[in-house]
């Protein structure tokens, strides 16, 4: 029995020491998935200060949302969450500071900053070989093209440095070129263009950086040199020279200029709309409307589809005015007394005169009664459209030997491109002897206008 019971002890005591190593093993992994993700865990407040599980677009935005965060690896979503590609992990800057690691010139790295990291961001030598061009290194980046590319139009500046250690190792020399860069298409780039002070065969040692200029040129240099780049350099006889390359992380910082208005859907985009839909934005001089597919990129067919115009107007104007009473003055401005509709109240009915409350295309119609006593020679009555005293259209009757009292309608009707604050009336430019325009309480003499289309963009 007491043998027994010390074979139980003993085996009881295994599985305890056995369960102890276990939950120190698993304490460890806990304790290396919480240093490897603490990161994640900013996320996830940032999530929930967001909102419905939020995966932002940039380190810029993760910044803007808290600038309490600090610097580290962050999940993003450039080309939108729940499209596209899925999230990259990405190195975030929430600090400024100036980035020594390149050794020559020391980066500005602006609060926000997104640093896409790569394989090949270590000190390189390019080795011993005879041919220009017989070594390369192509860089795998840590995050799709799509990905990159988004970043990239989402930011105000992006850039990416290049450095080149050299001891009489020339990368152009003698009008030979050694050694050259990919971008992303596979197209080849010298580097003659700012990489020269190798090409000297001195014996001494010089450092060289690729820095961007403006935000257009560095733009085309950030296009060029993601995705696949390959340094290479010619260092054998009888150069006798080393070489080492440092290819720098491509760092994205601040956010893309975008009008308050949007004029595209690549505004859209910039702002955060990631929902395929019909939209309005801004035009040329009208409001239009498009379809916004987000599921594919600014820069991929189909991203957006142009469907038409939107009858936007910041002031509707249209009046009906009519006289009740005859007129007979020449070469004045004929007033009105009965207003019908003056919406906009830009029709002045004392003095007959329109004015344009905003510029755009605007359509103006007159009938009206021409009258004549009799009269042995020619009676006649014109009516002209006046734009700022300049007549621009005109009706016109004429009769002639008339015995007994005769009515003529008058007719006029013009679409006008008008500017704000400019005027419209009508006058009698010519009237006979006998007559007179028409009219009593049934009124004879009608007046339309109204606003066809506003050049929206000018009142927003």
């Amino acid at each position: 029995m007491k043998e027994h019971f010390e074979s139980k002890i003993v085996d009881l005591e295994t599985k305890v020491s056995r369960l102890e190593a276990k939950v120190k093993k698993q304490d460890s992994i806990v304790a290396v998935l919480k240093k490897g993700h603490k990161p994640f865990t900013d996320n996830v407040d940032i999530n929930r200060h967001r909102r419905h599980n939020a995966t932002l677009r940039t380190c810029h935005e993760i910044h803007a949302a808290n600038p309490s965060y600090a610097s580290g690896m962050y999940w993003i979503d450039p080309d939108g969450q729940g499209i596209g590609d899925p999230p990259i992990h990405v190195h975030c800057d929430m600090v400024a500071k100036k980035n020594s690691r390149m050794k020559i010139i020391a980066e500005e790295i602006q609060p926000g900053t997104t640093s896409i990291l790569h394989d090949s961001e270590s000190e390189m030598d390019i080795g011993h070989c005879v041919e220009p061009g017989c070594y390369s290194r192509p860089i795998k980046y840590y995050a799709s093209e799509r990905q990159m590319a988004a970043l990239i139009q989402l930011s105000n500046s992006c850039a990416q440095n290049i450095t080149y250690n050299c001891r009489n190792s020339p990368l152009n020399y003698d009008g030979i070129t050694y050694a050259w860069w990919n971008d992303k298409d596979g197209e080849r780039h010298q580097f003659a263009d700012w990489l020269t002070s190798c090409d000297q065969l001195s014996g001494k040692e010089h450092a060289v950086n690729g820095v961007s200029g403006n935000m257009s040129s560095f733009k085309k240099r950030i296009n060029a040199i993601t995705i696949h780049c390959s340094l290479v350099a010619y260092v054998t006889n009888p150069f006798k020279g080393s070489g080492q390359h440092i290819v720098g992380r491509m760092r994205c910082s601040g956010k893309a200029k975008v009008e308050a208005m949007p004029t595209s859907c690549q505004d859209l985009w910039r702002m955060g709309h990631t929902l395929n839909a019909i939209y309005s934005v801004r035009g040329a001089k009208r409001m239009e409307t498009v379809f916004c597919q987000f599921d594919k990129r600014p820069n991929e067919q189909g991203f957006q589809k142009w469907i038409g115009y939107v009858d936007v107007k910041s002031r509707p104007t249209y009046f009906h005015v009519q006289k009740n009473r005859t007129f007979y003055s020449e070469n004045v401005a004929i007033p009105f007394e009965v207003e019908k509709v003056n919406v906009g109240n830009a029709m002045d009915l004392k003095t007959g005169i329109f004015t344009a409350p905003r510029d755009g295309l605007y359509f103006f119609s007159f009938t009206g009664l021409a009258s004549a006593k009799p009269s042995k020679g020619t009676v006649f009555a014109a009516v002209g459209l006046f734009l700022n005293a300049v007549q621009v259209g005109e009706a016109w009757v004429h009769e002639a030997d008339i015995s007994v009292n005769h009515d003529s309608p008058l007719t006029l009707q013009s679409t006008l491109t008008l500017k704000a604050q400019d005027r419209v009336w009508l006058q009698i430019t010519s009237l006979g002897d006998t007559g007179f325009l028409y009219d009593d309480a049934n009124g004879y003499n009608h007046f339309n206008g109204f606003m066809l289309d506003e050049e929206i963009t000018r009142s927003l």
